[in-house]
């Protein structure tokens, strides 16, 4: 579609999600989503569409990213997105970055996350039938696949694929780089780059790098007053359960009354727990980071500031993988 209608699009999704109208048939799916995945409170959901309406209903935004990415497909494909079902309507800036391409939008839903996506699809189908986003079962007669999920299924997609374009994406969790010149707006802006969505997502905070001799103790000031999180019972019993682990395996730790500190080389800790990595100096850090690159989906405070890992920008590509760039360079067939 040209870029034109894609705006209007924008436009009219923007209006439809504030328009009071439209309360009773949101609120219905949003109860359909709480109800359909165990780890979706209804805040985490509602925070999740607050974050797509501020980041991704933005015309602005969008005419900003149009003069820095001004291409469109002139052959529209058929490109299926196979959607990851960890946070609500995670699949939502694939989606777009595939319509505002110019190309058709075939989507795969994740079982834990179908009735979010389903609202948007029919909040864009009302803005025009004939609207070429689709909900499909499968994904034949693809001609690029953009999909997300684990290692695993990862591997699996990437052989399955592998004789059309495609974008795979893995496991990723993020890291935040202190350096001990940080002040309480900082430590409370990585409580909410941990904390948000529970820990669940890519973007979340699951490592924090300190120098050697960093006194922690401001920090867990801050962390400890995020007890919001203790309300959830799946949160709450992983807390629980890595805790009752930690004693009897006599892991050294602080507990913080809602998460578990401990000092670990690996970069994706449990819900619940959040790894330190101690560096001696800048080159050691750098060398440490490096190993572990292809893991890492952002570094707060080194790639952006503290607090913002969950506002990402429409051109903040997942994995560091131009996605508006792979789709609007597939070639004719």
């Amino acid at each position: 579609m040209p870029k034109a209608s894609f705006l209007q699009l924008i436009t009219f999704l923007k209006n439809y999600f504030t328009d009071e109208s439209n309360r009773d048939k949101i609120e219905l799916f949003i109860e359909r989503s709480i109800n359909e995945n165990p780890w979706f409170s209804e805040s985490l959901v509602r925070h999740a569409m607050q974050a797509i309406e501020e980041q991704f209903f933005s015309v602005k935004a969008w005419e900003e990213f149009y003069v820095k990415h001004p291409s469109q497909t002139a052959h529209p494909k058929k490109v299926g997105i196979v959607l990851a079902g960890n946070l609500p309507a995670v699949g939502m800036h694939d989606v777009l970055m595939v319509l505002a391409s110019g190309n058709e939008a075939h989507l795969k839903l994740s079982s834990q996350d179908k009735a979010l996506m389903q609202m948007y699809v029919s909040a864009m189908q009302s803005f025009d039938s004939t609207f070429p986003i689709y909900v499909i079962d499968r994904l034949q007669g693809m001609e690029a696949v953009i999909a997300t999920g684990s290692d695993f299924s990862g591997a699996y997609f990437a052989h399955y694929f592998s004789t059309i374009p495609h974008i795979i994406r893995k496991n990723r969790s993020s890291l935040a780089v202190l350096k001990g010149n940080e002040t309480a707006g900082d430590f409370k802006g990585l409580g909410q780059d941990i904390f948000t969505y529970y820990g669940l997502g890519c973007r979340n905070v699951s490592t924090i790098a300190v120098p050697a001799a960093y006194d922690l103790t401001p920090l867990f000031d801050e962390l400890t007053k995020e007890t919001w999180v203790l309300d959830h019972s799946k949160y709450s019993n992983n807390f629980q359960y890595h805790r009752t682990l930690f004693l009897l395996n006599q892991i050294t730790h602080f507990d913080l009354g809602n998460l578990l500190v401990t000092e670990n080389e690996d970069l994706v800790s449990p819900v619940g727990v959040l790894y330190v990595h101690r560096y001696t100096d800048e080159p050691s850090l750098l060398a440490w980071i490096a190993e572990r690159e292809e893991k890492i989906q952002c570094k707060v405070g080194l790639d952006i500031g503290f607090g913002q890992s969950q506002h990402p920008a429409l051109d903040d590509f997942a994995d560091g993988i131009n996605t508006y760039d792979f789709l609007v360079n597939l070639k004719k067939t």
